[in-house]
């Protein structure tokens, strides 16, 4: 046997040796990896729009940001938006799509009579009554307590704007923070303020995770965004 032959035939095992090592590791490192981008894809399919959000098809579409109950005025804003719109630019309705983001001290105007009443909300919230300007014992941004003399009227509660189109908003965020006081001021074990407050939104309210990352979404899907003061 020559030295070349005798090279050849030692060194091709080697070599399959080393090919099988390290096609085995590229292979347990592809399957490493798999797994890694499915999760980062559905990580992304999971932070896209919901689908409510996907049925904002306006030709007109904004999102308030609203972090303060201000005595109803971001809800005449929201009357004053959507007229506006038909009033002063012929557009219906159906072209415009108002969001409302409720978060912070905004959370009363979506709270249901019984918990303004369990929780003192117009007390802790300090939110008068329009008539007697002591606290308020009832939602007054509801249409059930909205009046001409009242903080707000019907046509500017947030039913008479839900039946309009606009979405209304609040983050398990703003939910917690009300928790946290409410049970502060001893009106309740959070055990029991944080499940009566999920049970207490007005019908139609939507729960999202995080106001920021909601508001981010919205443009993120065409919404101009404004802050309400």
């Amino acid at each position: 046997m020559s030295h070349h032959d005798e090279h050849t035939s030692h060194g091709t095992p080697r070599r399959s040796f080393l090919g099988h090592l390290f096609g085995g590791a590229a292979a347990l490192s592809l399957l490493g990896a798999t797994p890694r981008r499915l999760l980062a894809h559905e990580a992304r399919s999971d932070e896209g729009p919901s689908d409510w959000m996907r049925e904002l098809k306006g030709k007109y579409r904004t999102v308030f940001d609203m972090s303060a109950h201000r005595n109803g005025k971001p809800l005449t804003q929201g009357k004053n938006y959507l007229d506006a719109w038909r009033d002063a630019f012929g557009v219906p309705e159906r072209d415009v799509n108002l969001v409302i983001g409720v978060h912070g001290e905004a959370i009363p105007l979506v709270l249901t009579d019984a918990l303004w009443a369990r929780f003192h909300i117009g007390e802790q919230y300090e939110v008068q009554d329009g008539g007697t300007r002591a606290a308020a014992v009832h939602n007054v941004f509801s249409t059930t307590n909205a009046t001409a003399g009242g903080l707000v009227t019907p046509d500017q509660s947030i039913e008479g704007l839900q039946k309009r189109g606009v979405r209304f908003l609040v983050c398990m965020n703003t939910i917690a923070g009300a928790t946290k006081k409410l049970a502060a001021a001893g009106l309740g074990t959070a055990e029991e303020i944080r499940p009566a407050i999920l049970a207490g939104l007005l019908p139609g309210v939507i729960t999202v995770p995080a106001m920021v990352v909601a508001l981010t979404q919205l443009q993120e899907h065409g919404l101009a965004y404004t802050k309400i003061a």
